[in-house]
């Protein structure tokens, strides 16, 4: 039981770290901070007021009686989440029953008759069909007027901006998450969402321009795992929003409202001018079948203090070119608010008029009768982030729920996405495989069982890509882009409909932030015919993995499905793969997000080729793959190193979590990947012997053993003499011969065996016999010393004997003379001879010989008597002379026997004065 509360505690205390801080504060230098309004809880996010259990992972599993919350946490302004976890044990009521038993998921026993299946904790569930209706579409106005409600101190501060700025915002509330889009006159740093009391209940960093964003103008994102508590202040529109800016004094806030006519908004436009701080946003609906336009229009900054009740206000839809005049109507207001106003209207126009707006020549003008004031601007496509997406296949959007005797076995596929610019024209990328062809791309309204044609995109397809802008599209033809009844049909002279797909409208968010999609394809044509596929992969400011997948083809919506994440180094033979598995799941659409990805596996992602597999859970079979070309990390999450500093790539991963490792510890070299552990000869130089441990290459020249005769030879090809009489040569493509290892050697050669990660070992030689091919390893016999084995050194750093330093006819001892060492050493050896032979190199004085001794040199004081440094097989060991009790003599001991003296002589005083201190008290 204490090794249990241990291992919870240990748990408790890593999953309940604390959370990266605000910007300002870091947690190391180079990456950015973020303080969340919900709780993380090992790698998952937890939304305010949720619930669960405890769950400590194999070998444990859930600790039933361990209840964790996510609580609010109130810090000054601002609403945190902070993980709450207690024992429900002693809180469960006692049972009435002789024999109560213990249900499977529950803590507290219950008698028989008592038992449901009800757990202990509720989790929070989805939102249902109905109250995603409720809160399915909302809109804000941000100007200085209505950011009066934020109350704050400083407003005065920062009046002036709110009078020269304002914004508009859309808001799409879907399972559980709010998608918002912004227009605004400048772009701001960050978004906070409030209440009406000033608490901040959540906040975004606006990353840098993707682009989605500059092609189009505007401002997305999306608040994931929206609390109940927060969607009931939805629900009652008790919501604001706030745009800042990089001085805290510039603000705009806005409040959230429900809008029906968001459901079919085709144009927006934002006005500008009227009285301090005032501004407008236009929600414009069009009928194309019966022309006409409904404007619903949010707009305060019209009015005079006088303005009290029955405001008549002039609304003009005008083209300012033509000074045509498509609109002008009285509306009169019956109390007008200084901070939000609507009006709603409805009128008849032409099919000119429309043709006007689909170009956005047209304006927006509302107008005071009673003053000057008034407020303006243009009409341009919708404000909401939108994509649209396909994937291309054999008729996938009328052939659904076919079985796969149905499709036909082709290779042809491909995807498509575009969208609506800030300019109002539809840019769009098409993307073809297995076409050999001449082909006809067009895009065509797919509302009816008939593709009827619109554009024909052929003049842009190359090399299987067909990339463009088209003209503005029509309010009929953009309502259907929207509705998702645009389609791009491919076409070939034997089949004028090989592959098509319907466009399906997306809220561009995270994921879709990647500058384009990575295109999943199966990998062969026999298996899971028909299969293709889209993923949107993105890596956000705080290293996290976003990814959303749509399939298309022969996959059963109730079959389970696993998504992999792979990363290889570099194309090369034998490159090693690491698989990382992201989510498992059911459907053909699947949106998540990876957190607490390393470093080291970001690093790896960055610097590797990285692959998306999509694989059957039941079968292990991949269905779908595709290639992740554009793999941008965010700089601030990756390993930062200095200026000397190479950073190691390891292939080896951590097979927790899912993960599946192939070829983990491989090497690269020679243009190749080598197993963990092996050994091969170089393609560079064949005289020289690698191997690889833990990723590590390490190549040695092949170490020659001492020949037996008198006079050796050098065989073509060969990297040591031999006595050519004894080794027979080995022709082509012959076996007879020694094997060791992946190593074949003539009858009658003799090596040293090549043992890694050590390299030669040169104290054994290895022999093949000529006549059995056997092949025996004997240790080296090693003379007898003469000397001491402390004063015997090795003549080189490889060799396999020590030998005495006086049988080495080159050594010197610096500590003589110089006109002696003039006298026992006529031939001065070269420095790079005396290193290679096991010498020392020294900075001054150096290098040494291997056995030599010294007294080393400072420069500010000269020779150091007292130190003694001897060279011993490369490495120098340097020792000051040891003193012993009766070594007062001795110039390198006089001061520590001085000082052992006056420490002596203040014991003996101590201990004279204890004595006396005693004698007193008698």
């Amino acid at each position: 039981m204490r090794l249990l509360k241990l291992v919870c505690l240990c748990f408790l205390a890593h999953v309940f770290a604390k959370e990266p801080p605000l910007k300002g504060e870091t947690t190391r230098v180079g990456k950015p901070g973020k303080k969340r309004a919900e709780c993380q809880f090992g790698k998952e996010f937890r939304e305010i007021g949720s619930s669960w259990y405890l769950d400590l992972g194999p070998p444990f599993g859930v600790m039933y009686c361990m209840k964790c919350e996510c609580l609010p946490d109130r810090k000054k302004r601002r609403i945190l989440g902070r993980v709450h976890c207690r024992n429900i044990k002693h809180e469960c009521p006692v049972p009435t029953c002789e024999e109560p038993i213990l249900p499977p998921g529950r803590c507290c026993k219950v008698c028989p008759e008592n038992l449901i299946s009800t757990p202990d904790i509720v989790q929070d569930a989805a939102p249902s069909e109905e109250d995603e209706r409720s809160l399915k579409y909302f809109a804000a106005l941000l100007t200085g007027r209505t950011s009066q409600i934020l109350d704050r101190d400083e407003l005065t501060n920062y009046k002036r901006f709110q009078q020269e700025s304002v914004a508009t915002g859309r808001f799409v509330f879907h399972r559980r998450s709010l998608y918002y889009s912004f227009y605004s006159t400048s772009r701001p740093r960050g978004i906070q969402f409030l209440d009406l009391q000033g608490n901040i209940l959540e906040e975004h960093v606006i990353p840098a321009n993707t682009s989605y964003q500059n092609a189009t103008g505007k401002i997305c994102g999306v608040w994931k795992r929206v609390p109940r508590d927060y969607r009931k202040l939805m629900r009652e529109e008790k919501m604001v929003v706030s745009l800042l800016w990089d001085r805290p004094e510039l603000t705009l806030g806005g409040q959230l409202f429900r809008y029906r006519a968001l459901s079919s908004e085709l144009y927006s436009a934002l006005l500008e001018g009227g009285d301090e701080g005032a501004g407008g946003s236009a929600i414009i609906s069009v009928a194309s079948s019966a022309p006409s336009i409904h404007i619903t229009l949010l707009f305060n900054g019209v009015f005079t203090p006088e303005d009290v009740a029955d405001v008549p206000l002039n609304l003009k839809i005008v083209n300012p070119e033509k000074g045509h005049i498509v609109i002008d109507e009285i509306i009169k207001i019956e109390k007008p608010s200084n901070e939000l106003n609507t009006i709603e209207f409805s009128s008849v126009v032409t099919a000119n008029d429309l043709k006007l707006l689909s170009k956005q020549k047209l304006t927006v003008i509302l107008s005071s009768k009673h003053s000057e004031l008034k407020l303006a601007g243009p009409i341009v496509t919708r404000v909401a982030c939108q994509l649209m997406q396909s994937t291309l296949s054999y008729q996938s959007d009328l052939d659904s729920g076919n079985s796969i005797h149905d499709y036909p076995v082709t290779l042809a596929s491909g995807l498509s996405w575009m969208f609506v610019d800030k300019e109002g024209f539809l840019q769009y990328t098409v993307q073809l495989h297995g076409i050999d062809e001449v082909a006809v791309v067009t895009l065509g309204s797919v509302a009816s069982k008939k593709f009827m044609e619109l554009e024909d995109l052929t003049p842009t397809l190359k090399n299987g890509w067909a990339n463009g802008t088209l003209d503005r599209l029509s309010p009929k033809y953009l309502e259907q882009l929207y509705a998702g009844d645009l389609g791009i049909n491919v076409g070939t002279p034997n089949n004028p409909s090989l592959i098509r797909g319907k466009l399906v409208p997306r809220i561009v968010a995270e994921a879709r932030n990647a500058p384009a999609p990575i295109f999943l394809m199966r990998p062969n044509v026999s298996t899971y015919a028909n299969n293709t596929g889209l993923i949107w992969a993105f890596f956000d400011a705080d290293c996290n993995l976003h990814y959303e997948v749509m399939i298309t083809g022969q996959v059963s919506a109730d079959e389970s499905l696993q998504l992999f994440i792979e990363d290889i180094p570099f194309i090369a033979p034998g490159a090693p793969v690491t698989r990382k598995l992201l989510e498992e799941f059911v459907g053909l659409n699947m949106e998540g997000t990876t957190v607490g990805l390393s470093q080291d596996e970001l690093l790896r992602l960055e610097a590797g080729v990285v692959y998306f597999d999509i694989r059957s859970s039941k079968t292990g079979a991949t269905i779908l793959k595709g290639h992740w070309k554009q793999v941008s990390v965010p700089s601030s999450c990756l390993p930062h190193f200095s200026d000397n500093d190479v950073p190691t790539i390891n292939f080896n991963s951590d097979p927790s979590n899912g993960n599946i490792i192939e070829g983990s510890g491989a090497c690269y070299h020679g243009s190749r990947f080598h197993d963990d552990g092996s050994q091969w000869t170089s393609t560079v130089d064949h005289c020289t012997m690698c191997n690889c441990v833990h990723s590590r290459v390490r190549c040695d020249p092949i170490l020659c053993p001492p020949v037996q005769c008198s006079s050796p030879t050098m065989q073509d090809g060969e990297c040591c003499p031999s006595c050519g009489n004894n080794i027979q040569e080995i022709s082509a493509g012959a076996s007879r011969g020694c094997h060791l290892g992946d190593q074949l050697f003539p009858p009658g050669a003799r090596w040293h065996p090549y043992l890694p990660p050590n390299g030669f070992d040169s104290c054994a030689i290895c022999s093949c016999n000529a006549t059995t091919l056997e092949v025996r390893c004997p240790r080296v016999e090693c003379p007898p010393l003469v000397c001491e084995e402390k004063a015997a050194i090795r003549p080189d750093k490889k060799a396999c004997c020590k030998v005495c330093p006086t049988n080495l006819s080159t050594t010197k001892s610096p500590i003589l003379s110089e006109a002696a060492s003039e006298e026992k050493m006529p031939q001065q050896r070269l420095d790079t001879d005396v290193i290679a032979a096991g010498g020392c190199k020294y900075p001054v004085g150096g290098p040494y010989e291997n056995g030599a001794e010294w007294h080393p040199r400072v420069y500010s004081h000269g020779e150091v008597k007292c130190v003694k440094c001897r060279c011993k097989d490369g490495k120098v060991k340097c020792e000051r002379k040891r003193c012993g009790r009766w070594s007062c003599n001795d110039e390198c001991c006089a001061s520590k026997c001085q000082k052992r003296r006056r420490r002596e002589s203040k014991i003996r005083e101590a201990r004279l004065r204890s004595s006396r201190r005693n004698l007193s008290q008698f």
